[in-house]
C-alpha cells in the first residue's frame, strides 16, 4: 500500500481533484506546459464556463468550454438584461489569448499568454479580414434601436469593434458576455440561474429570438437547476445555522443517554429483557388475532364484534381474498405458537442471558476506561479513510489525458444560438477542422495529419498528448478526462483490497483488546482485587506484543471474502444486458451473490469468537478458530439465545438514544432563536429537517461507539462461560456471583481460585 502511496503522489496531481482541469486539460492553480510553452495558472484556481448556458443540457456539462480564473465574475461583473449590450471589458470572459478564436493570438501586442479579460483589447485590432462582416452587420442591423446604431457606426469604420460587437452575443465569441452572477462552490464558478432568464433575454434583444424561447421543456429546466441549487445552498446554511442544535442533540445528548441507557442495563438488565420477550410474544399473538380476522374467523359475533366495531377503519377483506388470509394466518399462528414453545423451554437459558447482560454491565462498571477505549480504533477508521481518500484521489489524477467526442447526432448543444436569429457567424460544431487548427496555430507537423482518428467515444488517439489536449480544446464536441490504464486499475484494486483488510484489522485490534480486558474480570470472579489494576491498558499491551499476528490472518480471510463480493457486483452491473437475455445466468449470479454474503456473514460470526479465545487463552487463530467453532456447536441453543436477546436490547438501545436525541433536537428548533425570521435573521432556519437529521445520525453513531463495546463484553463474557463449563464437566468454576447462582454452582468452591487472562 505505501508503494502506491508513494506512485501515486509521485505521477499524481493534487491540484486536478482540488482545482480541476480545463478544456485544455491544464490543470488551475498550477504551472503547465503545452509544445514547451509555459502557462502559469498558479493563481486562477478557479474553473469558469465561457458559456454557461451550456450547462442547461445534462450532456452540455461535460461539453463546456472552460478557463481557470482567478474569481468567479460576481453580480457587479454580469452583464444583466438591463445593459444590454454590455460595453464594459469586465462583463465579459475571453479563451486565453495565446488560445484566442478567429486567430487573434499575435494582434494584440501586450497581452500575457493566460489573460481572459482581452475584450477592450480587441479594439487594437485594425485589420479586420472575416468575408462575414457585411452578412453580420446586416443582421445587426435588423434588430433595431441601439444594435442599429452600433452596426451603423461600424460600418462606416471598420475596427476591432466588430469583434466586440460579435463578442454581444452568446456563443459567437470571440469572447464571451457574464450573463449571469457566478458562485464558487469548490473551486467550481456556477451560474445562478434566475427563473426568468429566457424572457429577460428575449425583451432584451428585441424579438431577435425565435419562438422556441417559449418552450415549456426549456422552462422546466431552468426551473428545476434553479430551484434545486438554491435549495442546496439553503440547507448547507441550515447546518452552519444550527451547530448548537448538533452538539447538544446529537453529541452531548449521545453521550448523556447512551451512557443512561447502560445505566439502566445495568441496574435493570432482567426487567428489560422480560419486557423485551413478553412484547415480542404478544406482537406475535396480535399479528395471529389479526390474519383470523381478515381471513373472516374472527368477528361473527359478540367480542370479537365489538372490537371490529371499535376500530377506526374496515378491516374486513374482500371474500375472494379471505383464503389466501386463511393461509396467511395458519403460518402467523404456527410463528406465534413456535414462539411462545420456545419461550417456555428456553426460560433456563433465558435466565443465563439475563446473567450475562448483568455481568458484562458489571463488568464495564468496573473499568469505565474501557467506554472510551472505541475511540482509538475509531480514530484509526477515520485516518485509514482519510489515507485512503487521499491515494484514489492521486491515484486518479495520474491516469493518462484522453479526448472524448460525442455523436454527430447530440453535437448541438443547448446555447443561446439556438433562440437566436443572429446565428453563429462561424458554426464550430460543423466547420472545426482539427488538422488546419492545429498546423495554424502552433506550427507543428504531424504525422497523418489528415487522419486524427476524430471518431466517436475516444477520439484524436494517434496524435501526441499535447497535441490531443489543444484539438480538444478547440473542438466543441470534445471533452478531456483522465482516465486510468491497466496499471492503475490492478493498482486500484490491490489498493481498494488494502482497505478492506486495514479496516478489518482496525476491527480485530478493538475486538482482541476488549475481550481480554473482560476476559480479566472474568477469570478473576469479578473481584477487582484480583484483576491487573489497568485492565484496558493489560489487554491493549497484550494484543499489541502477542497477537497482532492472529488478527492479521482473520481480517486477510474476511478481506478477501469482501473483495470477492465487490469483484461479483462488478461483473453484475457489467453483464446486466446479458442476463437480461438469459434468466438463468441471472438467476445463478443471484445465488452466487446470496451464498457469498451468506460465507461472509458466517466467517464474521466466527472470526469474532476466535478473537476472543484469542484474547482469553492466548491460542494462535487456527486453533482458536476451531476451539470456538467447537464451542458454538456444543452450546448453539445456549449462545442462539443469549445473542438473540443481548441483540434486541442492543438494538432497543441504539433506537432509543437516536429517537430521543432527534426529539431534543426538534424541541430546539421550535425555539424562537431559530424559528422567527423578523427577530433572529442570522439563525432562522429555512428548514429543520437536516439539522434534525443530522442530530439523530451523530446520536446513532455515538450510540454504536459505546454498545460496541456493551455487545463485545456480552459476548466475552458467554463465551468465557462456555469455555468453564468445557474445562470443568459442565460446572463453571470462574464465574462471577450472577452466573453461578443462575447455574446453581458453589459461589465459594474453594477449588475455584482466580485465574489469569
Amino acid at each position: 500500500m505505501f508503494i502506491i502511496c508513494a506512485y501515486s503522489f509521485k505521477h499524481g496531481d493534487p491540484n486536478r481533484i482540488i482545482y480541476g482541469i480545463d478544456s485544455y486539460g491544464m490543470t488551475c492553480g498550477s504551472k503547465n506546459n503545452i509544445f514547451n510553452v509555459s502557462f502559469d495558472l498558479s493563481d486562477a484556481k478557479n474553473a469558469y464556463y465561457l458559456n454557461p448556458l451550456d450547462l442547461l443540457s445534462p450532456s452540455g456539462v461535460l461539453y463546456a468550454k472552460r478557463v481557470c480564473s482567478s474569481g468567479c465574475p460576481g453580480a457587479s461583473q454580469r452583464c444583466s438584461d438591463s445593459s444590454f449590450p454590455c460595453n464594459n471589458g469586465s462583463q465579459y470572459t475571453c479563451p486565453y489569448y495565446r488560445f484566442a478564436e478567429r486567430g487573434l493570438y499575435g494582434r494584440m501586442p501586450g497581452v500575457a499568454l493566460t489573460d481572459t479579460t482581452y475584450w477592450d483589447d480587441l479594439l487594437l485590432i485594425t485589420n479586420i479580414t472575416d468575408p462575414s462582416v457585411a452578412s453580420f452587420i446586416t443582421k445587426v442591423k435588423s434588430l433595431g434601436g441601439v444594435f442599429a446604431t452600433q452596426a451603423e457606426a461600424l460600418e462606416a469604420n471598420l475596427s476591432g469593434r466588430y469583434y466586440q460587437m460579435q463578442s454581444t452575443f452568446p456563443g459567437n465569441g470571440p469572447c464571451y458576455p457574464n450573463l449571469f452572477e457566478t458562485k464558487e462552490f469548490f473551486y467550481r464558478c456556477f451560474p445562478s440561474f434566475p427563473s426568468d432568464l429566457t424572457s429577460k433575454l428575449t425583451k432584451a434583444v428585441s424579438g431577435a429570438v425565435s419562438t422556441a424561447v417559449d418552450n415549456a421543456a426549456v422552462k422546466n429546466v431552468v426551473k428545476q437547476f434553479d430551484s434545486t441549487a438554491e435549495r442546496w445552498s439553503r440547507y448547507v446554511g441550515d447546518i452552519s445555522r444550527g451547530v448548537l442544535i448538533i452538539v447538544i442533540g446529537g453529541i452531548i445528548g449521545g453521550l448523556v443517554l447512551s451512557f443512561l441507557w447502560l445505566l439502566v442495563l445495568r441496574y435493570l438488565g432482567g426487567f428489560m429483557v422480560w419486557f423485551a420477550i413478553l412484547f415480542i410474544n404478544l406482537a406475535c399473538i396480535g399479528a395471529a388475532l389479526f390474519t383470523w380476522v381478515k381471513a373472516g374467523y374472527i368477528g361473527d359475533s359478540g367480542f370479537g364484534q365489538d372490537v371490529l366495531d371499535a376500530l377506526p377503519v374496515d378491516i374486513n377483506p374482500a371474500q375472494s381474498q379471505q383464503k389466501t388470509w386463511f393461509w396467511i394466518a395458519v403460518g402467523t399462528s404456527i410463528t406465534a405458537g413456535l414462539v411462545l414453545l420456545i419461550t417456555l423451554l428456553c426460560i433456563s437459558r433465558i435466565r443465563i442471558a439475563i446473567a450475562c447482560v448483568k455481568v458484562a454491565s458489571q463488568a464495564v462498571g468496573s473499568m469505565p476506561s474501557i467506554i472510551f477505549f472505541p475511540l482509538l480504533p475509531f480514530v484509526f477508521e477515520v485516518g485509514l479513510v482519510i489515507y485512503w481518500i487521499a491515494v484514489t484521489g492521486m491515484l486518479y489524477s495520474a491516469g493518462d489525458l484522453v479526448a472524448n467526442c460525442r455523436t454527430e447526432t447530440a453535437k448541438t448543444s443547448f446555447s443561446f444560438s439556438n433562440f437566436t436569429s443572429v446565428s453563429n457567424l462561424q458554426d464550430t460544431a460543423a466547420s472545426y477542422n482539427p488538422t488546419t487548427s492545429l498546423v495554424s496555430s502552433f506550427n507543428s507537423t504531424i504525422s497523418g495529419a489528415g487522419n486524427l482518428n476524430n471518431t466517436m467515444g475516444n477520439c484524436y488517439s494517434n496524435v501526441t498528448t499535447d497535441e490531443r489536449a489543444f484539438l480538444c480544446g478547440q473542438d466543441p464536441n470534445c471533452y478531456l478526462t483522465y482516465d486510468w490504464n491497466n496499471q492503475l486499475k490492478y493498482a486500484f484494486v490491490y489498493h481498494f483490497f488494502g482497505l478492506l483488510w486495514t479496516n478489518q484489522v482496525i476491527v480485530g485490534f478493538s475486538c482482541v483488546t476488549i475481550a481480554g480486558a473482560i476476559g480479566h474480570f472474568y477469570w478473576s470472579r469479578g473481584d477487582s482485587a484480583n484483576m491487573p489494576a489497568f485492565p484496558v491498558l493489560s489487554a491493549l499491551k497484550n494484543t499489541v506484543v502477542y497477537h497482532m499476528g492472529s488478527i492479521c490472518f482473520g481480517a486477510l480471510i474476511i478481506a478477501i471474502i469482501q473483495l470477492i463480493r465487490f469483484l461479483l457486483e462488478y461483473l453484475d452491473r457489467k453483464t446486466k444486458e446479458l442476463q437480461a437475455q438469459n434468466k438463468f445466468a441471472e438467476w445463478a449470479m443471484c445465488c452466487v451473490k446470496c451464498c457469498m454474503w451468506c460465507i461472509e456473514k458466517i466467517v464474521q460470526f466466527i472470526n469474532r469468537n476466535a478473537y476472543i479465545v484469542v484474547a482469553v487463552l492466548g491460542k494462535g487463530y487456527c486453533c482458536a478458530a476451531v476451539h470456538a467453532v467447537k464451542l458454538i456447536v456444543t452450546n448453539a441453543l445456549r449462545m442462539a439465545v443469549v445473542n438473540l436477546v443481548a441483540d434486541v436490547l442492543i438494538f432497543l438501545g441504539k433506537i432509543s438514544v437516536a429517537a430521543t436525541a432527534g426529539i431534543i433536537a426538534y424541541a430546539m428548533t421550535e425555539a424562537e432563536y431559530y424559528n422567527s425570521v423578523d427577530k433572529y435573521p442570522e439563525t432562522y432556519l429555512y428548514s429543520p429537517v437536516l439539522v434534525i437529521a443530522i442530530s439523530v445520525i451523530t446520536a446513532y453513531i455515538i450510540a454504536e461507539i459505546f454498545f460496541a463495546v456493551y455487545e463485545m463484553s456480552i459476548d466475552t463474557i458467554l463465551l468465557a462461560f462456555c469455555m468453564d463449563c468445557d474445562m470443568h464437566g459442565g460446572q463453571p468454576k470462574f464465574a462471577p456471583p450472577l452466573l453461578a447462582e443462575v447455574m446453581g454452582g458453589n459461589k465459594e468452591d474453594p477449588a475455584a481460585q482466580p485465574a489469569k487472562a
